[in-house]
């Protein structure tokens, strides 16, 4: 089994929360595959908040 450092989590934290922040405006100036893995990370987050 692999662990995780407590840094890791801490950065994919802070990674997810800035990706909450971004306006659609902003994701639709990624790059194809980063709008869809931003769309897609915030559909999980917020499903994880029902």
């Amino acid at each position: 089994m692999t662990r995780i450092a407590s840094g890791e989590v801490f950065e994919a934290e802070e990674l997810l929360e800035e990706v909450e922040s971004w306006s659609e405006e902003e994701i639709k100036e990624l790059p194809k595959l980063y709008q869809r893995k931003a769309r897609e990370f915030r559909r999980l987050r917020n499903r994880g908040e029902e």
